[in-house]
């Protein structure tokens, strides 16, 4: 279904499938499809939210561990990728990665219990953090430097396919059984296996780096730490502050473990490059806001205003529409013009948006919410592609692996981070009792999605700031 949307698309996107070999077409087809996988279980199962919550009598406050765990496992994960792919191989780790998210789907399936279904969630992400940065290296590694912001938007238009038309599937799906919203992506899964054993070339590192395992941990305990503190921290015990002390505590050793390690996870010298940095602020607010808005949109239409599944679906499908319609013309622009033209608007844009879906849910009823959802959907696409695709223009070839984990590891970090601030404001500002049409949760929608416009603010004046206003005349050496 990826594949279909992304070759169906005319002009540009045409022109650049018709310039591809058939090795090309076929790792880019293998890409596609694992991307929209990892970027299905990102949104869609945002849906089902309401439904497993009666099913295991969970509160809204519980739910969001069902995102949580499986991004959680995303951001701590995904700056190992690389490093197994240089140890045993490229195609056989993404092979890997892709089992284990099977693995972890066929286990929430089967649930019979929500903390069941919070490990197969973990799971899943482990999976889904050695798939994603995988993808967009060996995609980038299989075009011209000329095609690269291209073959990213293309890989951005597939997953973002999903992640647009994954939530109006999974309201679909629920009419059946919210367990179903793990079975569907199956086959999906085994296209990828088999197109990935027949295209992707085995690559292995001659001297690979070894793993630091003791950063992973540290790493690990740090956000792990942070996060489960930040979604406790309503009720101000002892438990949340003692947990965001001990997060903190980790994220401080991990970096010291980094600074000291000859084997680092984390290259902090590349930290000093304008692009780079700025482009990771963007990507960071930009996720922290789809996935903060996309769990409280659920929420809030089905319980706020009283809509069904489907109706939830239809928002959050209307809220990521722009990426998969315009990403491959913005990273065409991204090739002629760099990144800053793109994502500086891109996230003004955005914060208009969320500040308008705040303001309109205060005075309105549901329809109100469109035309601030039409507006962060264009502005998704003027941010995600152009700041993924400036850093590869900086990097050598040598550095590409690492910063696709990078840049995949601050997106889903702000992605985490989203999922719990948001789902703390609109608790505390509501309560985590969810009922049928309250009107309560109004105000709380609207209180979280302000947070979220804020931090997007700022990305903007940040991005504006540091963001180099660089051309992309000049290739990054293969």
């Amino acid at each position: 279904m990826a594949i279909i949307a992304c070759v169906a698309q005319p002009g540009p996107t045409s022109r650049g499938w018709r310039s591809l070999d058939r090795r090309q077409r076929g790792v880019l087809a293998c890409t596609l499809s694992a991307n929209a996988l990892v970027f299905f279980d990102q949104t869609a199962v945002t849906v089902a939210l309401p439904a497993i919550g009666r099913e295991f009598g969970v509160e809204a406050d519980d739910l969001q561990w069902v995102v949580t765990a499986y991004l959680l496992a995303l951001a701590v994960f995904m700056l190992v990728a690389g490093r197994l792919a240089d140890h045993l191989g490229r195609r056989r780790v993404f092979l890997l990665g892709l089992t284990v998210f099977g693995i972890g789907s066929t286990l929430c399936a089967l649930a019979p219990t929500f903390t069941w279904l919070l490990v197969a969630r973990f799971v899943q992400g482990v999976g889904g953090a050695i798939v994603q940065p995988l993808t967009l290296a060996t995609t980038t590694a299989a075009v011209s430097d000329q095609q690269r912001g291209w073959a990213i938007g293309v890989l951005s238009t597939g997953g973002t396919s999903f992640l647009a038309a994954g939530p109006l599937l999974a309201g679909g799906l629920l009419v059946f059984d919210w367990r179903l919203v793990f079975v569907v992506v199956l086959p999906v899964l085994l296209f990828a296996l088999l197109a990935g054993r027949r295209w992707i070339a085995p690559s292995r590192e001659p001297t690979p780096a070894p793993i630091a395992w003791g950063g992973v941990w540290l790493l690990f305990v740090g956000l792990a730490g942070v996060v489960i503190g930040v979604g406790e921290i309503e009720d101000l015990g002892l438990r949340s502050l003692l947990l965001m002390l001990i997060g903190m505590l980790g994220l401080a050793l991990f970096a010291r473990h980094e600074q000291r390690s000859p084997h680092r996870l984390v290259d902090f010298d590349l930290f000093r490059g304008r692009m780079l940095v700025a482009s990771l602020v963007a990507l960071f607010a930009m996720q922290f806001a789809v996935l903060g808005l996309s769990v409280q949109l659920a929420l809030y239409v089905q319980h706020g205003l009283g809509q069904t599944a489907w109706v939830a679906g239809a928002a959050l499908a209307l809220a990521g529409l722009g990426t998969p319609l315009l990403s491959t013309t913005t990273g065409r622009l991204a090739d002629r013009r760099g990144s800053r033209p793109l994502v500086v608007p891109g996230l003004v844009l955005g914060t208009a948006g969320l500040v308008a879906v705040g303001l309109l849910a205060l005075v309105g009823s549901g329809w109100w919410l469109l035309p601030g959802l039409v507006m962060f959907a264009v502005a998704r696409p003027l941010v995600f592609t152009p700041a993924s695709t400036g850093p590869f223009r900086i990097l050598g070839a040598e550095r590409r692996a690492f910063g696709a984990s990078l840049i995949t590891e601050l997106r889903q970090l702000g992605g985490v981070l989203g999922v719990a601030v948001t789902t703390l404001v609109l608790t505390t500002v509501n309560d985590t009792t969810l009922r049928e049409n309250d009107p309560g949760m109004v105000a709380g929608f609207s209180a979280a999605v302000f947070v979220a416009a804020a931090l997007c603010g700022l990305a903007a004046a940040f991005t504006a700031w540091r963001m180099p206003a660089e051309t992309a005349t000049r290739p990054a050496t293969r």
